[in-house]
């Protein structure tokens, strides 16, 4: 028998236009853009509207666009109707979209004006499409989404409880492809819930604060900071794409008061001339690719808020570990060891570090992340082998390699699939990583294998210049040698001029090995 949720993802604009129906949900750089009970009218509308077009529960509802309120109205409509929702990542090329769309088998699809040239190819790749909607401005024979609403929802209170269970899968997400082709992850009701809880829970968010995510909406993390928000009763500050100069006119003036950024962005956000201490602003949060110790500590000596250190198997495991602000005040503090961890288990996390076996390792000695919780997905879309392989009796092999120290702080070594293999000896890039990035002329690196004829691989690290700096790859090379061991050392160093990179921030290996390899 199938029993419906108290409370689902859905509710929470109906709970928010209960509790405080005036407070903003949703605001853009000109001010508020909904209210709690603007979102909830909005959202339930969009839903009827579908539903009494034959749009029904379990059928996937694309979305293609960049962030802004129709992308926000359209997931929690989907939330509410107990569709799929699929967002489509709006960086990739067509032909990766119309993929993407043909996995999806969407019934709806809904993409922001601009993306319309796309719209031949997204159609001939979903035979099974039956109603396509925009997000914003409407189309030549295409309604928005709002315009439709308004010609297709029944007469009825504009309130629409989600009628939607725990078990129910409410989200086909994409892995962030690093390794290879992205998957497609199902996540369940209360998947969506328990990562929800967890950020609020350790991050503190409050009602009537205001939360900015600098990743995007389609990825898992620009998605649960609008959870985050919209469940707390706090707004969600939308900016279309990451700006700094918008984002630091933001915080100036008092809107925002908690940030998402990857190190990139922290980056942009401290070169913006201006940059400094804001009274409104409680903390930021920072990941999705290692910060440099040095980047932390101007970023704190910046604005000085509290910093969470946030990582995770997000889209198939949920927030894994967290380093809190009294850990960051403790590493300023003289224990300076600390910013190169990322943190101890999230609240609700049971984690241990596994050999290949599966047997746990002890204190100091590298294994992959394992973790069980209420996050943990409920396997990838038309790939039982993979899922398989993935979780096992309910622990998530992550992929990536840790060690632990004596009072179980976590520090990354790196992902198992990039480890090097040299010669016989094991190589994590993260250790060469962050040993290249303490030096002045380095802003970011990256260390990836390639094909050796003696050696198997040999490590090759690819290298971005700071502000005002001109590295020399032989002085890099002996800059690492005097602090690792020899075969651990670059055989080459490569300056680039930025490295490939996903949504989330992090880097693409496969696709900077293959342009280093090119370059060899």
């Amino acid at each position: 028998m199938r029993t419906l949720s108290s409370v689902g993802p859905g509710d929470w604009p109906t709970i928010g236009a209960h509790a405080h129906p005036d407070a903003p949900a949703l605001r853009t750089p000109g001010g508020v853009a909904l209210t709690y009970a603007g979102l909830e009218s909005r959202a339930s509308r969009l839903a009827a509207a579908l539903a009494a077009a034959g749009v029904a529960r379990g059928e996937r509802i694309a979305v293609l666009g960049t962030d802004g309120v129709g992308y926000a109205v359209t997931l929690f409509a989907s939330l509410k109707l107990a569709t799929i929702g699929v967002p489509l990542n709006f960086r990739l090329a067509a032909a990766e979209l119309a993929g993407l769309t043909a996995v999806a088998e969407p019934a709806v699809l809904v993409v922001e004006a601009r993306y319309a040239h796309l719209l031949d190819e997204l159609r001939a790749a979903a035979p099974g499409l039956r109603l396509v909607l925009t997000l914003d401005r409407p189309l030549p024979g295409i309604a928005s989404i709002e315009q439709f609403a308004a010609e297709h929802a029944p007469d009825g209170p504009d309130t629409l409880p989600a009628a939607t269970a725990d078990d129910d899968v409410l989200l086909w997400m994409l892995t962030s492809g690093t390794t290879g082709t992205p998957r497609v992850v199902a996540q369940t009701q209360r998947m969506v819930k328990a990562n929800t809880s967890k950020g609020v829970l350790e991050q503190g968010f409050q009602p009537g604060e205001c939360l900015y995510a600098g990743t995007p909406l389609f990825h898992v993390a620009g998605m649960g900071w609008l959870y985050y928000a919209i469940s707390r009763g706090a707004a969600l500050m939308l900016l279309p794409q990451f700006d700094a100069a918008a984002v630091l006119d933001c915080l100036r003036a008092g809107t925002v008061t908690r940030c998402l950024l990857v190190p990139s962005m922290v980056v942009a956000l401290l070169d913006r001339p201006g940059a400094g201490p804001v009274p409104q602003l409680r903390s930021i949060a920072y990941g999705g690719s290692a910060m440099p110790p040095d980047l932390v500590r101007r970023l704190h000596e910046t604005f000085g808020c509290d910093l969470f250190n946030t990582f995770g198997a997000g889209t198939e495991g949920g927030g894994q570990t967290i380093l809190r602000p009294a850990d960051h005040r403790a590493a300023f503090a003289g224990r300076p060891h600390l910013l190169g961890s990322i943190g101890r288990p999230m609240f609700g996390v049971d984690l241990r570090l596994c050999d290949a076996d599966g047997a746990e390792v002890g204190v100091g000695r590298v294994g992959e992340i394992h973790t069980r919780s209420d996050t943990v997905m409920s396997g990838y879309v038309g790939r039982p082998d993979l899922t398989a392989a993935k979780v096992v009796d309910g622990w998530i092999r992550s992929g990536d390699m840790a060690w632990r120290d004596a009072e179980g702080y976590l520090y990354l070594a790196g992902r198992k699939d990039d480890m090097i293999v040299r010669g016989g000896e094991n190589i994590f890039p993260a250790e060469i990583e962050h040993v290249l990035v303490e030096h002045a002329d380095v802003a970011e690196a990256a260390v990836v294998g390639l094909p050796d004829e003696r050696w198997g691989q040999i490590v090759v690290a690819a290298v971005v210049a700071a502000p005002g700096a001109a590295p020399d790859p032989g002085g890099l090379r002996a800059f690492c040698r005097s602090r690792l061991a020899g075969f651990k050392t670059p055989a080459r160093v490569v300056v680039v001029g930025e490295l490939p990179k996903n949504a989330a921030g992090k880097t693409l290996r496969a696709a900077l090995a293959a342009t280093l390899s090119v370059t060899a």
